[in-house]
């Protein structure tokens, strides 16, 4: 059980930047670095891994970035609009002051994060309250990872548009689809030259929401829709759940429990192998181990029945025929490395190299590594290996 006074988030694997530092000479030799705007997205993290992933997906070249002494990586894409996730708990909005020394100030206008009123005339809470600061984590729908990417604006427009939707989406759910877009906004400002044009992009977030599930979502006490034109056909969200996706492992599963023999159960992995959900580029999921526990254990069972069957069964003259065992190497045993030594010279009279004999293994065997493999599967592997060879 986790430690219910300790905030739980998910892992940051980057930041998604809307600017970068741009270093420069003056006339008189100096150098000096300024911050500058960006027309589209610049992602920066700690795994060089992730970043030539964005740099394939996004454009741009992944190089290495200083970040502060730390030695990280950063990729200034083409992606003006990009596919996210968002999580719960993933938005937060603060006035803050930051010195060196880190942050010395950070409240929401009125009361700081320990909630006690602020000071108006506090020289850091005057320096905050002209700095609010907006962040946004979200996953990256299209790189392969699990972790979240943090952006950050502390632009006045970013501060008042992104929070509505921000908020909606953690009322929608705890993972919502969205996209994360730069757009370009313009503004008359009043300079000493008179009126002039400012120009800037501000990130704006869509939610994949349909106004039908937002009617579901608000639906009122009881499920009674809450908003005018909501009929019965438009259930409130506990209704309104999916049902649950059929498991394609199911009917699998039933032709496992009722295989007869083991050419029946190897014909059921043939069949889940063709349909793509067992073997080489197969996903790993719960739903697949389950399965592949199940065969294997549907496996075992025949094989002993069989064994027996052999070793106890009379014929129609009431002889009862002895098992036949092939004879094991010299200093072979009961053991796992004496019976894979028993494969190999099986295989080996098939003209298998190792290579062939450890795919066709994992293949019969539901993926199972043989290093891995106990010496009862790999007894198992032996007597399929024997039948296919006698066949």
């Amino acid at each position: 059980m986790p430690i219910i006074t300790t905030q739980r988030r998910m892992t940051e694997k980057g930041r998604i930047r809307l600017g970068e530092k741009i270093t420069g000479t003056t006339r008189d030799g100096r150098e000096y670095t300024r911050p500058a705007k960006l027309s589209a997205f610049r992602f920066t993290s700690p795994s060089q891994r992730l970043i030539e992933q964005i740099a394939e997906k996004y454009g741009g070249t992944a190089r290495p970035w200083d970040n502060a002494g730390k030695a990280e990586w950063e990729v200034l894409s083409d992606a003006t609009s990009i596919p996210v996730i968002v999580v719960k708990g993933g938005f937060s909005q603060w006035h803050e002051a930051w010195t060196k020394a880190g942050c010395q100030h950070r409240c929401d206008g009125e009361k700081d994060a320990a909630g006690t009123y602020c000071d108006p005339d506090d020289p850091l809470h005057i320096e905050a309250i002209e700095k609010p600061t907006t962040r946004l984590s979200v996953m990256l729908s299209e790189i392969e990872d699990l972790g979240v990417w943090r952006m950050e604006s502390k632009g006045w427009n970013a501060a008042a548009e992104l929070p509505s939707m921000a908020e909606l989406a953690m009322h929608v759910g705890d993972l919502v689809p969205a996209t994360l877009s730069l757009a370009e906004r313009s503004s008359i400002v009043q300079t000493d030259k008179g009126p002039q044009t400012s120009r800037f992009v501000v990130p704006v977030l869509d939610l994949h929401v349909t106004k039908q599930r937002l009617v579901e979502i608000v639906g009122g006490p009881g499920g009674a829709p809450a908003l005018e034109g909501a009929g019965a056909d438009r259930p409130a969200l506990e209704a309104a759940a999916p049902p649950p996706a059929e498991d394609p492992f199911a009917p699998f599963v039933e032709q496992v429990t009722d295989a007869a023999v083991l050419d029946d159960l190897a014909g059921v992995w043939d069949a889940a192998k063709a349909a793509g959900l067992v073997g080489v580029g197969a996903a790993d999921t719960p739903q697949a181990r389950a399965f592949v526990e199940a065969w294997r254990a549907r496996a075992h069972e025949l094989k002993d029945a069989e064994s027996q069957a052999k070793a106890g069964e009379p014929d129609t003259e009431g002889v009862v025929d002895a098992e036949l065992v092939p004879d094991a190497p010299a200093g072979a045993g009961d053991d796992a490395a004496g019976i894979w030594q028993q494969i190999l010279a099986a295989a080996g009279g098939q003209q298998w190299t190792e290579g062939d004999l450890r795919e066709d293994f994992q293949q019969q065997m539901g993926g199972l590594d043989p290093n891995t493999a106990s010496a009862a599967e790999l007894s198992l592997y032996l007597g399929l290996l024997q039948k296919g060879a006698a066949a």
